[in-house]
């Protein structure tokens, strides 16, 4: 087992957020083939110092699953969702991005149905259009910014005119294969891709050390994984998991996806601050804690930085990021692509902390 953490390293241009160049990142985890035998051992084994930060980074020491594979996978569960439609499509919600001054509560964010169904080839041509667009002025001709110079030009977005962008998220369904029974389970040898191991996400949810495991019920999104598709400058709010389970995050393909967390021991301190600075003081703490659970706050690191509240970054390409006792914005790096798509799942330990 190997952690790195420390400052962020991307050696950004001067035109960076200072506070961003600053942030913490999250801890990066790189298992043996042999760690990589057992998703919840391993899991639990990484968790105290993980569980500091609220979010790590696990690298698999395997291959990924081809892209040809994984598109196959994904229209076959959208078919499954939808019907027998051909080509599979899904539907998309538009998220605000920027600033609305007359709103009671500009950080939280309006997400409307778009009313538009796409392929996944539609999606990803709409999604690298935008990026395209958008980047055109901050970019030379075949140039690239670094994931930390697109992340200040979504903050700075966040506070200037109002636009929209899309995002597929909760549906239920995956990209992964599913696994066969060779006989050979916890097995892993070289060669071998994610979705051949444990931590194929269509099952690691009942995985050996995990109470899931006995649920009759499939519960899309916590006994089964759910898809999210996504791009450039998409968000997903502030938020704690469902039930204080862990949340396994895997990013198959497309650009990466950025992190924001914040441990479980600053929880309540984090709170305060979105109740003063976000709901402008006008609420009770416990009303505070409801109206992040509608998952609509948008709120710069930058502000609970301030505050004194610790806050790291996690920037994640076809990596696993487990999540656990934390107030993460798994969104406000979600911004982070042009296109994206990931998956996530939950899980609980038969034994804890």
């Amino acid at each position: 087992m190997a952690a790195s953490g420390g400052l962020a390293a991307e050696h950004p241009r001067e035109d960076v957020l200072q506070w961003l160049k600053n942030l913490p990142l999250a801890p990066e985890y790189h298992p043996t083939l042999a760690e990589f035998q057992d998703p919840i051992a391993y899991i639990f084994k990484i968790e105290k110092e993980a569980s500091k930060y609220g979010i790590c980074k696990i690298v698999p020491p395997v291959l990924q699953s081809p892209r040809k594979t994984a598109i196959a996978n994904l229209n076959r569960s959208l078919a499954a969702r939808v019907g027998a439609s051909s080509p599979p499509t899904f539907t998309t919600r538009q998220q605000q991005i920027g600033f609305c001054p007359r709103k009671p509560r500009p950080v939280q964010k309006p997400v409307w149905q778009s009313g538009a169904n796409y392929t996944f080839q539609e999606f990803e041509a709409k999604a690298k259009s935008f990026e395209k667009s958008y980047l055109k002025k901050y970019t030379k001709k075949g140039g690239t910014l670094s994931p930390l110079e697109t992340e200040t030009l979504y903050w700075k977005a966040t506070v200037d005119k109002p636009f929209s962008v899309e995002y597929a998220n909760d549906m239920p369904g995956s990209a992964f294969s599913v696994r066969k029974n060779s006989g050979r389970e916890g097995i892993i040898v070289e060669g071998m891709t994610v979705g051949e191991t444990e931590w194929n996400m269509r099952g690691v949810a009942r995985a050996k050390g995990s109470l899931l495991r006995f649920m009759k019920e499939e519960i899309p999104g916590v006994t089964s994984p759910m898809l999210y598709i996504a791009m450039m400058f998409s968000w997903f709010a502030w938020h704690v998991e469902d039930h204080d389970l862990h949340s396994l995050n895997y990013m198959h393909m497309g650009a990466g996806k950025t992190w924001y967390g914040v441990p479980k021991e600053a929880a309540v301190a984090f709170e305060e601050v979105v109740r003063v600075h976000g709901y402008g003081g006008e609420i009770n703490p416990l009303v505070t804690f409801a109206v992040l659970g509608e998952k609509t706050t948008v709120m710069s690191p930058e502000v609970f930085i301030r505050a004194g509240v610790p806050c790291c970054r996690c920037h994640v390409y076809l990596f696993y990021c487990p999540l656990r006792f934390h107030y993460v914005a798994s969104s406000i790096s979600w911004f982070m692509t042009p296109f994206r798509v990931c998956r996530v799942v939950m899980f609980e330990y038969a034994c804890s902390l």
